[in-house]
């Protein structure tokens, strides 16, 4: 069974003009990265990561769990500025306060809910991904932000580490399964 490219990537589009993900191209990230390119990038890179694994997944709660689990809304290195918040202390509180912003002005479902709250696990321990879409972007978010942090800045291509993703992504899926 195959994923359906074309409502995929429709809702992506659809979600990345609305005014309310737009925003996220105000704030920054990783080493200067636009928080929404970022959120982008994980979202292409968590579908392109579904394709390669055979995973059938919701391509509406993927996209939209995906654009939207970064939604904290301010500059992380301004942010470290004003409050002396550490990588660690952003890590993981980000996700619960980018659940509570995305929840003032967009209908979630409890899937997406989690897709947004579990995406730093093991970080935020207690708050393990339940779904294949909330392990991608788990997945994808972790890879997104290394490539990142070591200076591609610019929306990344999927098919250029495919192999490696798929890698990647078996170990820490395999990894994760042990402890359950």
């Amino acid at each position: 069974m195959k994923n359906d490219r074309k409502k995929f990537y429709t809702e992506l589009e659809r979600l990345c003009r609305t005014p309310e993900i737009s925003i996220l191209k105000s704030f920054t990230q990783h080493k200067g990265t636009p928080t929404f390119v970022h959120c982008r990038n994980v979202a292409v890179y968590s579908f392109h990561l579904a394709e390669k694994l055979g995973w059938k997944i919701d391509e509406i709660s993927l996209a939209k769990g995906a654009m939207l689990h970064d939604y904290y809304l301010y500059t992380v290195a301004e942010k470290q500025k004003e409050t002396n918040l550490s990588d660690y202390r952003h890590g993981i509180t980000h996700p619960q306060l980018s659940l509570e912003n995305a929840s003032k002005v967009f209908q979630l479902t409890p899937k997406e809910k989690n897709i947004i709250r579990s995406h730093m696990w093991p970080l935020t321990l207690f708050h393990i991904p339940a779904s294949k879409e909330a392990w991608l972007v788990c997945l994808a978010d972790t890879y997104c932000a290394i490539r990142e942090m070591l200076g591609d800045k610019e929306e990344l291509d999927p098919e250029i580490h495919s192999a490696w993703i798929r890698n990647y992504a078996k170990r820490k899926v395999q990894h994760a399964l042990s402890f359950t």
